[in-house]
């Protein structure tokens, strides 16, 4: 059971009739129900466990790292049992086995994820979905790979691939925006790895003159002339006269 049901009332609950219901699930640290002993992560050493028993419920406490500790109840344990290899206590072997994909999925999520912070509950929404969208685009993928007989690349570089290959569309189009900022464009043109080109004169005319692009405002330079490339309008001060050869 997730950490957002787990309680100790709703376990003593679903072990009463008509339930008759055994539960193994992690809970929160801010119950009130844990010891505080339990709750100190400054005393302790990594890979330690500890146990309280209150009738047929067991909670544990494990430090997997430094800084973190988990806690877990359980109404089908009654021992406090430690398995050698992994120095884990058999409730979170129990729990990580029968957890369902949902516990699976925010696991997933809370490992790689494209949330920011907000407060407009229509973006949390559609980071979900993002989240969603990617680990099912992933589980496709491996499967794709492994039928294939190809070794699958790791869930981070396959969603930063993927990431690319959906914003290089909309970046090449905001690219040739003829208004859009410079230092915009030159990040853009880093992202997508656009080898700069050798300036070209345009010959191309155009109907109505306009000011030159580069020049201060104060010269405010009319010009009819355009670059062949981006279209922005350019005088004869920035134009760079290339031959017809070096221009294709």
């Amino acid at each position: 059971m997730d950490n957002w049901f787990t309680s100790v009332p709703l376990a003593s609950e679903l072990l009463q009739d008509p339930y008759k219901l055994t539960l193994v699930g992690t809970i929160r640290s801010n119950k009130r129900e844990i010891p505080p002993e339990m709750k100190n992560k400054k005393s302790r050493k990594i890979n330690t466990s500890m146990f309280a028993f209150d009738g047929e419920k067991t909670l544990v406490s494990y430090k997997p790292k430094s800084n973190k500790t988990v806690f877990l109840l359980s109404t089908v344990h009654n021992q406090p049992d430690i398995n050698s290899t992994s120095k884990k206590p058999e409730i979170i072997h129990i729990y990580n086995s029968t957890k369902g994909a949902v516990d699976t999925v925010d696991q997933m999520c809370s490992a790689i994820c494209v949330n920011r912070k907000t407060n407009r509950w229509p973006q949390c929404v559609f980071y979900n979905v993002l989240n969603l969208c990617l680990i099912n685009s992933y589980v496709i993928y491996v499967s794709n790979m492994v039928r294939e007989r190809q070794k699958p690349m790791r869930r981070r570089t396959f969603g930063q691939s993927l990431a690319d290959k959906l914003i290089e569309p909309w970046l090449r189009e905001r690219y040739n925006t003829v208004t859009l900022r410079r230092d915009i464009k030159a990040s853009i043109k880093d992202i997508l790895k656009i080898e700069d080109a050798t300036p070209s004169t345009s010959q191309a005319q155009q109907n109505k003159r306009k000011i030159c692009f580069f020049c201060p405002y104060k010269k405010h330079r009319i010009t009819k002339y355009v670059c062949s490339r981006c279209k922005t309008a350019i005088c004869g001060e920035h134009t760079i006269p290339v031959c017809a050869d070096c221009q294709e």
